[in-house]
């Protein structure tokens, strides 16, 4: 995702599955130097849908599509799939990532976060990319196999999660984005999610000291 003099917005996306339509409108981007080039969490949205319209900060999923700030498209809003699919396994791990970026481990950046959410769909597009490093790198496998928690899937963990996927859902469309849902589940739920990951802090510290 990277802003370019009318702000425009990089990013690359995959599937959809199902429910309301609604429409974003881009507010900007947030201009995060640890992120590079690239505008990493949170992006300001105003949606519109039969409720009226709000301002809500999302997580871009993907990195290579382009949006400019005052922009506006369709989208529904989707739950997290529980399925078996390669595709449901992702969008998992994507809420899992969103819920790390929103209770930060300690010595774990935004860009990291954001970056391991980017590689989940797009990995090969951050290949020798420095801030893929090796601790987004481990974020981004963690977050993968707890996707297959079947207690995590279970426990109603991903209620929480709203996805926010374009109508024009292909390369040349807007990106897909992740936010909490209108109706959240426990703090304590989110943090679960958190916890799943919090081995990357410690396993950085042991590169590091490497």
């Amino acid at each position: 995702m990277k802003f370019a003099l009318l702000v425009p917005i990089l990013c690359l996306g995959v599937a959809s599955m199902a429910a309301k339509a609604d429409t974003l409108t881009l507010n900007n981007g947030t201009v995060n130097p640890s992120g590079g080039s690239a505008e990493i969490y949170p992006y300001s949205f105003q949606l519109g849908n039969s409720s009226g319209t709000s301002t809500v900060n999302l997580m871009c999923l993907n990195y290579n599509r382009e949006i400019s700030a005052g922009e506006t498209w369709s989208i529904t809003e989707e739950s997290i799939p529980t399925g078996n699919f390669v595709t449901d396994q992702d969008y998992r791990a994507d809420a899992i990532l969103y819920s790390e970026i929103l209770h930060p481990q300690a010595r774990v950046s935004a860009s990291e976060v954001q970056y391991a959410e980017w590689s989940i769909f797009d990995s090969a597009d951050l290949t020798g990319n420095s801030l893929f490093d090796s601790t987004a790198q481990i974020l981004a496998s963690n977050a993968l196999n707890a996707a297959n928690n079947q207690q995590l899937i279970n426990s109603g963990y991903f209620n929480q999660f709203t996805l926010y996927i374009p109508s024009d859902d292909t390369s040349s469309g807007p990106q897909e984005f992740i936010g909490t849902a209108t109706t959240p589940e426990p703090s304590s739920l989110m943090l679960f999610g958190s916890g799943l990951i919090g081995m990357a802090g410690v396993l950085r510290r042991k590169l590091v000291r490497a």
